[in-house]
């Protein structure tokens, strides 16, 4: 935040030639937080699919839709549970592939692990303080090993806390290239 600070005060008398930047200026001003959307950028996360399997995509695009644009407070605990809600056939999720019990099986909501496991990474990126987590019952192959997040409706859950001091809101996206990311933003 310093730096921005810093970038901002300098900026008039950049622009009026009144100073100049040397080029380890320049390269430090390349290394500041994204700013985008009235927030700072604090941690990213993408996780590549296959785009072969619709019944999944279609899951995971509902559960990035879920976790869009949602705000949590300082204090405040998310829960991706809460945030997605019962991935049910009636809300729009369809059958895909899902681990139960260290067996392959097919059940609603296949593939929404994918993006509690992407938002987990960003949060750990965001330096947010986990509060419950659980692995699969068997390797995923979108996150290294240890980097997953399984969840189950009424049962496991991604939850997170926000310790800093201020808001932050989760932007969640999906590319056609089959990558889904979510990026983490400071905003006041």
């Amino acid at each position: 935040m310093k730096k921005i600070y810093m970038f901002l005060l300098i900026l008039p008398f950049l622009m009026t030639g009144c100073a100049s930047l040397s080029t380890s200026a320049l390269n430090a001003a390349a290394d500041l937080p994204e700013v985008t959307r009235g927030g700072v950028l604090i941690g990213e996360y993408e996780t590549e699919f296959s785009l072969e399997f619709k019944s999944r995509n279609t899951n995971i695009a509902l559960a990035a839709k879920a976790i869009d644009n949602v705000v949590v407070e300082p204090g405040e605990t998310f829960s991706y549970n809460e945030a997605v809600g019962p991935t049910t056939k009636a809300n729009g999720y369809k059958k895909a592939r899902t681990f139960f019990k260290g067996q392959k099986t097919y059940g609603y909501g296949g593939g929404v692990c994918q993006v509690s496991s992407t938002l987990y990474n960003a949060v750990e990126a965001a330096g947010l303080e986990v509060t419950e987590r659980h692995e699969h019952s068997l390797p995923v192959e979108y996150v290294p090993d240890g980097k997953d997040a399984a969840t189950s409706y009424g049962g496991v859950d991604l939850k997170f806390e926000n310790n800093l001091d201020y808001p932050i809101r989760i932007d969640s996206y999906i590319d056609k290239s089959g990558i889904v990311g979510v990026k983490i933003f400071e905003i006041s």
